[in-house]
């Protein structure tokens, strides 16, 4: 899986790319019905992030014993990532294209990248339940603005057909925030979420 790498303070660290094409038509069919045409996907996400839990609980231990990601676990909750941002978006009205279950993209106008770093810090590891406070705080209040941005861009596309650059601009913000912090909380990087960055 390739990705962003960058270097900061001496130390390699990756982050989750993720992007979604803004296209000129959209189906106002779709969007209308879209509470309903995301339920099995919505089913599906949430009985996989089961799965994912456990997972993540077995990598904190490993990178508390030994410093470093198991990379098995590591793309196991990676294919989760990926799947997860492209249902949140296809149900926050981002692209109308029904997405692919599991890991495979099919159509869909998005882009999904990540690299593996093996080294993990120990200690933010271990507090990461801690860390995660001031990141879940932002993400709480933009999520609220989140939802009311959608609920205007689910006006805007009925009546014109087209979603408002402005409006779909900050929901990609959002859900690249969201995927940030998820990528965080799961322990796949060390690299703190920033919303915007």
């Amino acid at each position: 899986v390739s990705a962003r790498r960058y270097r900061g303070k001496g130390t390699l660290v990756s982050q989750p790319v993720f992007t979604v094409d803004n296209l000129p038509k959209r189906s106002r069919a779709s969007v209308f019905f879209r509470i309903l045409l995301a339920i099995p996907h919505l089913i599906v996400g949430a009985l996989w992030q089961i799965v994912i839990e456990i997972v993540t609980f077995a990598q904190w231990w490993i990178i508390l014993f030994t410093g470093k990601r198991n990379e098995g676990i590591w793309k196991m909750q990676v294919g989760w990532l990926g799947y997860a941002a492209r249902v949140w978006s296809y149900y926050g009205l981002m692209y109308d294209q029904f997405p692919n279950f599991g890991t495979e993209v099919g159509s869909e106008p998005t882009t999904f990248s990540f690299e593996y770093v093996a080294k993990a810090s120990r200690l933010t590891n271990f507090f990461r339940t801690l860390l995660m406070i001031p990141a879940a705080i932002v993400a709480l209040f933009v999520l609220i603005a989140a939802d009311v941005v959608v609920f205007l861009a689910w006006f805007a596309i009925l009546f014109t057909g087209r979603h408002p650059a402005g409006l779909f601009g900050f929901q990609l913000k959002v859900h690249q925030y969201m995927v940030r912090v998820s990528a965080y909380g799961m322990m796949t990087t060390d690299t703190y979420p920033k919303f915007g960055a």
